[in-house]
């Protein structure tokens, strides 16, 4: 029988039995070498590992014994983001911890059917539910030891308790209709682009929907930066924060249960890709995960069915679940689902709608602090969208059209600050306060993993990292208001004042708009 993940929260106390269990575990594993495949150490690198950053924060001794080379190359540094194989490599990722976790736990005389809890930072339900939970923070457990599930280097916003701005956990990526991005990434899709498990220079790197919010941004919420220190230098972020040391930080485990039960979520109305080079794997490297049992090979196909095994879990809305709100596709229209392309009323193969390129900047944009700038628009091609937008809002239904949808694509991105954490806003009035028009907020821009991304040894190339934020009912509402639509003022907004120095590059800024 499937064992059961639960909302932390509504397991009761500050420390409920399965939370209590998972911090038991924790030190059980943390007392481990790195060399041990099912140590803390071991499972954190599986994620992401550097010498010098773990020595720096004093995760490791400079003298630590390591892993053959073997097999670091066969388990490390795996971590998949701007990535298809974001969502199916976490939930191995998290069944692989899960196990090794239970066993400690048995072993320790607990229960053989321990699941881990996760965290819903989004239930709007709870006025508790975007702070950090309580057990975290402790110092110590209910006997008086040490408390497993607090690390010093979890920053936030720089206040105690550690809390998330309601902006910043999102799930409006649910709505997206598709898993894979569209062509160039128009729409980023829920689940990412295709990639391999190497990007490489020649891949997109774009934040699929639900990892760019709420995936990216809880992490920079959380592990956030040092206050009053340069949010630009590794040496200040907190475990979170970068994807090298973010599973050493016991939340961790916690979203990412989360992100998990997200997807769970949205394929109870949704498809995922049909796909063979998604549904096996990718070709360039195998997905592989140690156990207490030995080591673990999967794919994409394997980890689709969480209750069967070798996954065995459900989560508490799916024994009870939510009513699901229905899905508000822009423009009216269905998006095509899986792999890039679509049948037409006779049932031929047509080729997945390419979005049209309508403006952009005229060179890149260098962001330090709340900065705007402007994304030029082509004539011609605006006055097109300007015709579309009239014709989808007609009052005669039956002259009326499905509205073209129009994305804002920042491209190219670059920098040093994982923390970054940033509002995007579309022609916000000079001098205003930003809050004050909600109807402006394009999205959210968070930076985590742009380190690795903007190294040309790493595993993007130095290719940065791109995001795509949906901007068609702004782009509307100015239409509707009488604004020509010449220019789009775009402005970078700060999430909080730790990292409102955080300092990066976008290469170009551009409008696609897209026929649905």
């Amino acid at each position: 029988m499937a064992r059961i993940r639960r909302e932390v929260r509504t397991l009761g106390s500050v420390w409920p039995e399965p939370l209590l269990w998972y911090a038991r575990a924790v030190r059980t594993m943390q007392s481990r070498p790195l060399t041990d495949r099912t140590s803390w150490l071991f499972f954190g690198a599986i994620h992401g590992v550097h010498p010098t950053v773990w020595i720096e924060f004093g995760l490791v001794q400079p003298d630590v014994t390591a892993p053959p080379a073997r097999v670091q190359r066969r388990f490390w540094n795996q971590c998949q983001h701007q990535s298809w194989y974001f969502l199916p490599w976490h939930r191995g990722y998290l069944s692989a911890f899960e196990q090794v976790a239970r066993a400690a736990v048995v072993a320790a005389g607990g229960p053989e059917d321990w699941a881990l809890p996760y965290w819903n930072y989004s239930d709007t339900t709870r006025a508790d539910a975007r702070t950090l939970p309580e057990a975290f923070a402790e110092e110590t457990l209910p006997d008086g030891t040490d408390n497993p599930l607090r690390v010093e280097r979890r920053y936030g916003s720089g206040t105690v308790p550690i809390s998330i701005a309601q902006g910043l956990v999102s799930v409006a990526s649910l709505d997206d209709m598709d898993f894979t991005g569209g062509v160039g990434d128009i729409p980023p899709g829920f689940g990412g682009p295709r990639t391999l498990f190497h990007h490489g220079p020649e891949s997109e790197t774009t934040n699929g929907g639900v990892e760019s919010a709420p995936h990216n941004n809880v992490h920079g919420a959380i592990g956030g930066s040092i206050p009053g220190e340069d949010p630009n230098d590794w040496r200040n972020f907190g475990l979170m924060t970068t994807p090298l040391t973010a599973a050493l930080d016991p939340i961790f485990w916690l979203h990412h249960a989360n992100i998990d039960r997200l997807w769970s979520t949205w394929r109870r109305r949704n498809d995922d890709p049909t796909d063979e080079s998604w549904l096996g794997g990718p070709a360039d490297r195998p997905f592989a995960m140690p156990t207490s049992a030995g080591e673990w090979a999967y794919t994409a196909r394997d980890v689709l069915d969480t209750s069967a095994s070798p996954l065995d879990y459900v989560y508490d809305d799916e024994i009870e679940p939510l009513e699901l709100p229905p899905v508000d596709q822009p423009g009216g229209a269905q998006a095509p689902v899986g792999g890039g392309v679509d049948l037409d009323e006779g049932g031929a193969m047509t080729p997945e709608a390419a979005p049209e390129l309508i403006g952009a900047s005229d060179g890149g944009v260098h962001v330090v602090g709340e900065t705007g700038a402007p994304v030029k628009m082509d004539g011609r091609r605006t006055e097109s969208l300007r015709r579309k937008l009239d014709r989808g809002g007609a009052a005669d239904a039956e002259n009326a059209a499905p509205l073209p949808r129009v994305f804002l694509k920042l491209e190219g991105i670059h920098g040093t600050s994982d923390a970054a954490l940033y509002y995007v806003y579309v022609n916000l009035p000079a001098g205003e306060d930003p809050a004050a028009y909600p109807d402006r907020l394009a999205g959210t821009l968070s930076l985590f993993g742009i380190s690795a991304a903007s190294d040309r040894n790493g595993p993007h190339a130095g290719s940065g990292i791109n995001q795509v934020l949906e901007i068609s009912s702004i782009v509307d509402s100015l239409h509707l208001s009488g604004d020509d639509l010449a220019a789009l003022d775009i402005r970078f907004v700060p999430a909080n004042e730790t990292v409102a120095a955080a300092d990066f590059r976008v290469a170009r800024m551009s409008v696609f708009m897209l026929e649905t």
